[in-house]
């Protein structure tokens, strides 16, 4: 629900919605809340006109053929296909007389470079996720359940006033909270952890050494040091091809493990945007038309690099601003 978001402040965190945007008169949104819910979710938006409703596809049928729109041209908007397929064909089946048109991709290149408000926001972001590193390392001990950890870090960042997150930890592989993480944590324990603040992502992954292992402690050193290379490299106007080509460099042999991991991505509203490194990444799930591989001032990455070492994971990430000077961290 990334579109709607930037076009409304709304975020659906449980259910979905319909923003009808017409090219003239007020902007309507039908969420998939009780009527009950209307004032709260009035607090997150700007628009007005906010309705509750229980079957999008009926409702949102009503409400085109109210704003004298069930003749027209509609354009059809759902890049993060939220809107569930029995309330689209309910739609359109309530609308023959409609002219659909998919214009899954026409906020690509506007969320592509963040405003001036958009970057306000995801430096805070990422100075909270500083924070969220800085003192898990109090809650990251030897002698300590992963799962208890997990939940110790999650509680942190809630009481942070983070609105959401994605953590993947081990000391092996990274692996989701669960049964990928029951064992105990002895020695080294790397973790990815991505959060929402204001709607906006940031995300960063660092390594625990807890041995005080010289070995790991100096491949940390030059995991953080590829990633200060590309980062050097990161430019308006250079390809995401270089910056690839940097880590394929630099890593040798360890490139397999960070490619597995992916060295990067747009990060912003969806926590996975343009631009991809890979031109194949978005294909499955995001409509991509422009060439975004082509870096622009003012867009946001995440970068990371993790490679296999001593049966361990070192792995260092963060999210970045896209400057004429360069990646610069978002946290300063």
């Amino acid at each position: 629900y990334a579109d709607l978001c930037y076009l409304t402040n709304y975020f659906p965190k449980v259910r979905g919605g319909i923003g009808v945007i017409p090219r003239n008169g007020r902007v309507t949104l039908l969420l998939n809340i009780g009527s009950r819910d209307v004032p709260f979710a009035k607090t997150l938006t700007w628009v007005e006109d906010l309705r509750a409703s229980n079957l999008l596809g009926r409702d949102g049928t009503e409400l085109l053929k109210e704003k004298n729109l069930d003749h027209a041209n509609v354009g059809l908007v759902d890049s993060g296909r939220g809107l569930p397929l029995p309330h689209l064909e309910e739609l359109k089946s309530g609308l023959p007389q409609v002219h659909w048109h998919p214009c899954h991709s026409m906020f690509e290149q506007m969320r592509l470079r963040k405003s001036a408000r958009e970057l306000a926001v995801l430096r805070t972001a990422a100075c909270l996720l500083q924070e969220i590193f800085q003192e898990s390392g109090t809650i990251i001990q030897n002698g300590k359940k992963e799962y208890e950890v997990v939940a110790g870090i999650d509680r942190l960042a809630r009481n942070k006033g983070v609105e959401d997150i994605r953590i993947l930890a081990g000391k092996r592989r990274l692996q989701p909270p669960g049964k990928g993480l029951a064992g105990t944590i002895q020695g080294h324990w790397a973790v990815y952890l991505a959060i929402q603040y204001r709607r906006y992502w940031v995300e960063g992954g660092r390594s625990f050494n807890l041995s005080g292992n010289a070995g790991i402690e100096s491949i940390y050193g030059k995991v953080r040091g590829i990633l200060a290379q590309m980062t050097a490299i990161t430019q308006p106007g250079k390809s995401l091809d270089g910056v690839e080509g940097v880590a394929r460099r630099e890593l040798g042999d360890s490139y397999t493990t960070a490619a597995t991991y992916g060295l990067g991505n747009g990060i912003g509203l969806n926590p996975w945007e343009a631009p991809f490194f890979a031109e194949d990444e978005p294909r499955e799930q995001i409509p991509v038309t422009q060439n975004t591989r082509i870096l622009e001032s003012d867009v946001t990455l995440a970068l990371r690099v993790a490679v296999a070492a001593e049966d361990k994971l070192v792995l260092f990430g963060d999210s970045y601003h896209v400057t004429s000077s360069g990646a610069i961290p978002l946290s300063g």
